[in-house]
């Protein structure tokens, strides 16, 4: 196909017809440019599992095409106003070249120009996490101590607060939030949040220590965070309390990371509160190769049969259990909705009188609704723990394989399998791994195909 400018219509037409990296072939583009371009004219692309599904001789649904032009313009107002968003206010300044100065300060060298500091653009991912965290754990002290020459009340708060939120998503790639589990502290209802600078030096202390854990048998250990490590955030700033001080500790466990914390008062009457934040897996954070005992579970694009042998009984029974479903669905449906209400009730009158067969079949089965939805999630479960049991996946497994002629990685999440006479397709989904080796947030599936007409396949 000669490359040209599609409209929504053809996209859409496009996607539903064949999987993206085909389409991304024929038009000369990545399948990552089809996702974007598939995302800017909001054309639904197929759900997880839809072509293994059709593989299988399923037909699923396709969602019709909305309209699309009140959300351009929407989005296209939103997109102006976060370019303006950019724009840093003369007081936001002032705390930014504050926050700049003590870097220099501490030794940390930065090319950034602070009599040019107008836009957020000037400022690269790490200097804006050391700056937002020394904003959100310094503002009110700068500001009480005359360092900012403004005085400190609910406006200033209110301005720092929008710097905060306007540097969040240029920092977020260098900060690790750990948010508080339960309300049992008094900072507000929805925090506080633990904000950690995220630096390769972290990285690979955390390694260090998660590997001693493990291999000590040990339930986690203890590190003391600086100020310059991490800084509290309650909304957007935490309001320091002058009779209150808090030590911090990152704790490592053989395969998650959390944030002890202690909060006591000057006073000696008063008994310390220590409180945690919740857990994030190291999976989710770390690059897989920081990791000990991480190891791929690589799986071809094709399943040998003997691989499946050993599960044959099972696989028959799951497609029999299918079969049955279906051909009772079916039944159902077509009682429920073929004859109208009336006609069955005139037949009872005329053939069985008072016994009304007819009737009692139809209330029989709208009755059965409730237990075919429930046989309906045992089948899939069956499929779950059969393609687990064929593909030795678990949850929470690493599986590596070639799709589409590259090396793909995933964190498993789900398995399912789709059986046809000719055909059996396990289904791995879950998020896949980047380049960098961290995980991401994108969803992706895999796909593994037996060939039952290769040889007997019963």
């Amino acid at each position: 196909m000669a490359r040209r400018e599609l409209s929504r219509e053809e996209l859409f037409a496009l996607v539903w017809e064949r999987p993206t990296s085909e389409i991304a072939n024929e038009l000369g583009i990545s399948d990552v440019a089809v996702g974007k371009l598939c995302e800017k004219l909001q054309v639904p692309k197929p759900p997880r599992g839809y072509w293994a599904r059709v593989e299988a001789g399923q037909m699923p649904r396709r969602p019709a095409l909305k309209a699309f032009r009140e959300e351009l313009e929407a989005k296209r107002k939103s997109a102006l106003q976060a370019r303006t968003a950019g724009h840093f206010t003369e007081l936001q300044s002032k705390f930014l070249n504050a926050a700049l100065e003590e870097l220099r300060r501490r030794g940390i060298e930065h090319q950034v120009d602070t009599s040019r500091l107008k836009h957020i653009s000037n400022l690269d991912q790490d200097i804006a996490a050391q700056t937002l965290l020394l904003i959100q754990g310094q503002a009110q002290k700068w500001a009480e101590s005359g360092r900012v020459a403004v005085k400190w009340g609910t406006s200033v708060r209110a301005s720092i607060g929008k710097l905060v939120e306007r540097l969040m998503p240029l920092a977020r790639p260098q900060l690790l939030a750990f948010e508080t589990e339960g309300k049992r502290h008094s900072f507000s209802a929805a925090g506080p949040i633990v904000f950690v600078r995220w630096t390769a030096e972290l990285q690979t202390r955390i390694a260090t220590l998660a590997r001693i854990a493990r291999d000590q048998n040990l339930s986690h250990l203890v590190q003391p965070l600086s100020a310059a490590d991490h800084a509290w955030s309650s909304t957007h700033l935490y309001q320091p309390e002058s009779d209150f001080i808090l030590n911090s500790y990152l704790c490592i466990s053989p395969d998650a990371a959390w944030i002890e914390w202690y909060r006591r008062s000057w006073r000696e009457e008063n008994p310390p509160e220590r409180h945690f934040t919740s857990k994030i897996k190291l999976r989710d954070v770390m690059p897989i190769d920081f990791l000990d005992g991480e190891e791929d579970k690589v799986l071809p694009p094709a399943i040998s049969e003997a691989k499946v042998k050993p599960y044959l009984a099972r696989l028959q029974a799951l497609n029999e259990a299918e079969r049955i479903f279906e051909m009772i669905t079916n039944a159902a449906y077509a009682l429920d909705r073929s004859v109208p209400n009336e006609t069955l009730a005139m037949a009872d009158r005329i053939w069985f009188g008072s016994e009304r067969p007819f009737q009692a079949a139809r209330e029989a089965f709208a009755h059965i609704e409730t237990d075919l939805e429930r046989w309906e999630q045992q089948i899939e479960v069956e499929r779950s723990q059969l393609a687990q049991a064929v593909l030795g996946v678990r949850p929470g497994d690493i599986v590596a394989s070639q799709q589409n002629g590259a090396l793909t990685r995933i964190s498993a999440e789900s398995m399912s399998l789709y059986s046809t006479e000719k055909r059996v397709t396990f289904v791995v989904s879950g998020r896949r791994f980047r380049k960098d080796g961290t995980l991401g947030k994108i969803s992706d599936t895999m796909s593994f195909t037996l060939d039952r007409s290769a040889g007997d396949g019963n």
